[in-house]
């Protein structure tokens, strides 16, 4: 399946999976856990990880503002770590 197609598919389902509420909170909370560290989420990989964190959050945990923040704050600090080890 060609990428656009999926990228509609996730679309799609995260639409269909969670209510309003949940969607702006997930999209606040990405937003806000990437401010933390601009350089290192600027490449499209590193907030999709962050992403994918917060939508795991959302699916198994807490659909609230603060625990999907918490959720992708976690995400960014695992990605500084992995850059540490790298270096």
């Amino acid at each position: 399946m060609p990428a656009k197609a999926r990228r509609a598919e996730d679309v799609m389902m995260i639409s269909e999976e969670f209510n309003a509420r949940t969607i702006s909170n997930m999209d606040v909370a990405l937003e806000r856990a990437c401010k933390s560290m601009p350089n290192l989420l600027a490449e499209h990989p590193a907030r999709k990880y962050v992403a994918e964190r917060i939508v795991e959050c959302a699916k198994t945990h807490t659909q609230t503002l603060g625990g999907l923040t918490e959720a992708g704050r976690r995400a960014v600090a695992e990605l500084a770590a992995k850059i540490v080890k790298a270096d």
